[in-house]
């Protein structure tokens, strides 16, 4: 189930609010996180009933597990309580490995002549979002920071339908201790205004925004050999913005759906496009993901490489890094994506160990510049074709001007190649908005705090998001899937 569906918003949603806040009321009001469960397993069945067992039987081994490493830990047992860390490790990168890189391995092995069949394979919702979610319970497991094992409570935090698909990813510190609180199962009516403001933000950030620019960007891809330099640009900036408005967006509005309910989740998303390195970047763009994989790789890798030095601190980012590119998926194009990222970081941190300087407007050029050509491969199909756009941005296949340019360049003398934009047109309005979007515009968070009852924009706030929600609702019928559901 998609959130930018009819079902979701008019079926789905208030259903389950009700419920949540009905059964909060009653003396059992530990029944409202069992309604919410439940809930979240339909809304993850309704896609496809075929990967619930996978869900399902991913939660129970984790929660077995956890339970082994908890025990261990609570009765000083290391030698078990890191054997059971371990095997939990093997069953969740093993479960992980099979479904989303199988396919990869054999691909690659066939092509070198070991005449391995093709396994017919297909990927979960979700898989690389909830196992990651319960590494880092087993993890702080592990560590003894994760004591509350409490079933029902784990049950929903790893299947909680907000974060279920995308993220963002959750660490049971953050949840378990509201989960547990009988106040936040009540209903607040402020809660659920800025809940429904940031969603809505989030919505029409997919809405009204990736997709219409997602129309250009597939059309680009799919006829290559007739883009310029100036619509390879083109299409190459328009994924940029499509993928952050189309993530952004999504995690938005699963940070608004957590308010609602009273329940706060971290967000996910700071401005990354304005970021003036890559090291700023990675901590402003899927936020949790990169505390996530900095907590469990980056620091244990240091400690165990012995004397911090620049170089070992570079390794271990640079392994870090890598790490996350190749979590996104399972192909050559997301190997070199990881491996532009780790190359990249470790030159960024000898610059700054060095000393250099250079001015903020250039390195935000630079980094814009260096973040195109890496989303060059994580949106190609194949190297072949990430190579051909980058050559096609170099200009190898002529630069071909937009009519308007020609006409005024003729009033000056100028004789200039004219050429078309292939297939749909760009919707110049949605470009130039996401553009001015992505530069000047605070993060929705800060957009939902500025809402205070004595200001005019409180006041004016029912009319914009009616009209807004509105705008949205028009375009269900062409609804596309999110970006990162394929990850």
């Amino acid at each position: 189930m998609l959130f930018n569906s009819y079902e979701f918003l008019f079926l789905f949603l208030p259903v389950t609010l009700a419920g949540y806040f009905l059964l909060g009321r009653t003396e059992k009001s530990g029944l409202a996180n069992v309604w919410v469960i439940f809930a979240s397993l339909f809304f993850y069945a309704y896609w496809d009933w075929h990967f619930l067992p996978v869900l399902l039987v991913s939660m129970a081994g984790n929660y077995f597990l956890a339970g082994r490493i908890q025990t261990a830990f609570a009765a000083g047992r290391e030698p078990a309580c890191r054997r059971w860390f371990w095997l939990g490790l093997a069953f969740d990168l093993g479960m992980l490995g099979y479904y989303k890189y199988t396919g990869f391995v054999a691909r690659n092995l066939d092509r070198l002549g070991a005449g391995i069949p093709m396994p017919d394979i297909v990927l979960p919702l979700g898989i690389s979002f909830f196992t990651i979610t319960q590494l880092l319970y087993l993890y702080d497991s592990y560590k003894g920071v994760a004591r509350d094992h409490d079933p029902v409570r784990y049950a929903l935090f790893v299947s909680f339908f907000p974060h279920l698909l995308a993220g963002p990813i959750l660490y049971h510190r953050q949840m378990m201790h509201q989960f547990a609180d009988e106040k936040l199962r009540r209903f607040g009516w402020e809660n659920v205004a800025r809940g429904a403001v940031l969603f809505t933000i989030g919505l029409a950030k997919k809405c009204l925004i990736a997709d219409a620019l997602a129309v250009y960007v597939n059309d680009g891809w799919a006829h290559l050999g007739e883009l310029s330099l100036f619509t390879g640009w083109l299409v190459a900036i328009s994924y940029m913005l499509q993928l952050y408005f189309d993530f952004s967006g999504y995690s938005d509005m699963a940070v608004g759906l957590a308010r609602m309910m009273n329940l706060t989740i971290p967000v996910n998303f700071k401005a990354p496009y304005r970021a003036a390195s890559l090291i700023a970047f990675w901590q402003r763009w899927h936020i949790s993901l990169t505390n996530a994989i900095t907590a469990c790789v980056y620091y244990p890798l240091v400690q165990a490489l012995g004397r911090r030095t620049l170089a070992r601190s570079i390794f271990a980012a640079s392994v870090t890094l890598f790490l996350v590119g190749i979590w996104h998926g399972a192909g050559w194009t997301f190997v070199i994506f990881a491996a532009l990222n780790a190359v990249g970081l470790a030159v960024n941190h000898v610059w700054r160990a060095k000393g250099g300087h250079m001015p903020k407007a250039c390195a935000h050029v630079l980094l814009l510049l260096f973040v195109l050509t890496f989303l060059v491969f994580f949106r190609a199909p194949s190297v072949y074709d990430a190579c051909q756009m980058l050559t096609i941005l170099g200009g190898a296949q002529g630069v071909l001007w937009p009519a308007k340019v020609t006409a005024l360049a003729s009033h000056v003398g100028l004789v200039l190649a004219p050429g078309n934009v292939p297939g749909a047109l760009l919707p110049k309005a949605i470009f130039v908005l996401a553009i001015l979007l992505v530069a000047f515009a605070p993060p929705s968070q800060d957009l939902v705090k500025r809402l205070q009852p004595d200001t005019r924009a409180f006041r004016l706030a029912p009319l914009a998001l009616g009209l807004l929600l509105a705008a949205c609702v028009l375009q269900f019928g062409a609804v596309t899937q999110f970006l990162y559901f394929q990850f």
